[in-house]
């Protein structure tokens, strides 16, 4: 994990959070290749009504709608589920750049993805309306640099960064709207939190694409002196600018849950952050 500045309390809460439940949540997809599965990008599960979904970005999920390509999740070290379900992704064209996508499961992929996973529930969801000063947001996903081969058999991993809101002007430079994104800053160096150095951060994102972004909720115990910590989904990841600007870029979860009322008949008792 890299982030800014670093406590040894909050890093361990942050820590247990990414290891017992947002990595569980987030999911890595392959695509086939000659030379066999390779990454292609992440998304995040879900578990609204009673129903299971893929939440992640339109232009993953087009890869499987050209000449029946098909995409894989990893659910064990070796074994690998092809992915089935019914698919609903927005036309970046048409809908002025707004980048998202679900895919309602076909049951018979469940039993395969709970024993991995955790599936989010609509209790973690939020509207985040206005974002905060402090590095209260978490972006965990699945990067495509990261992997390794050993003994024939490929290994792949999560990277996760803690980052802050950048200020109006990425915004008003990309020409982005604040309804519907939310930009977080990646510039400058952060400090590795298992080793305490400064390390400089990636500039490699491409494969984060479709992953959660995530608001970190701090909470002091006034009895005990002592943190806890929770979580809510605020936005979809859909990519990141190294040009004049270094941030990454997500769509805001609400446009994903107006699909869900609108498509799929969902009614939601929303309750913002903020």
């Amino acid at each position: 994990m890299i982030k800014s500045k670093s406590n040894e309390e909050t890093d361990r809460l942050v820590v247990e959070l990414v290891d017992n439940y947002l990595l569980r949540h987030t999911i890595q997809f392959f695509y086939k290749t000659d030379a066999g599965l390779r990454p292609f990008g992440s998304g995040v599960l879900a578990l609204i009504h009673d129903t299971h979904f893929i939440l992640t970005a339109s232009h993953v999920v087009d890869y499987l709608k050209k000449d029946d390509n098909q995409l894989y999740i990893r659910v064990d070290k070796k074994g690998y589920i092809n992915v089935l379900g019914d698919i609903k992704y927005t036309d970046i064209d048409k809908s002025k750049g707004v980048d998202l996508a679900y895919i309602k499961l076909d049951p018979q992929m469940i039993p395969h993805l709970i024993k991995p996973y955790k599936f989010l529930t609509i209790n973690k969801f939020a509207r985040h309306s206005k974002m905060l000063d402090g590095m209260n947001y978490c972006v965990i996903g699945f990067p495509e640099k990261n992997i390794k081969f050993e003994n024939g058999s490929m290994e792949t991993g999560a990277s996760f960064y803690l980052t802050s809101a950048t200020n109006e002007n990425p915004y008003n430079h990309y020409k982005l709207s604040k309804e519907d994104y939310f930009i977080v800053d990646m510039k400058g160096k952060g400090t590795d939190v298992e080793s305490g150095k400064p390390t400089i951060i990636n500039t490699h994102f491409y494969g984060i694409s479709g992953c959660g972004l995530w608001y970190l909720i701090f909470n002091l115990d006034p009895n005990t002196n002592k943190y806890s910590l929770d979580y809510r989904l605020i936005g979809i990841m859909t990519q990141f600018k190294k040009a004049k600007y270094f941030c990454l870029i997500a769509n805001k979860i609400h446009l994903i849950l107006e699909a869900f009322k609108v498509i799929e008949g969902f009614k939601f008792r929303e309750k913002p952050t903020n």
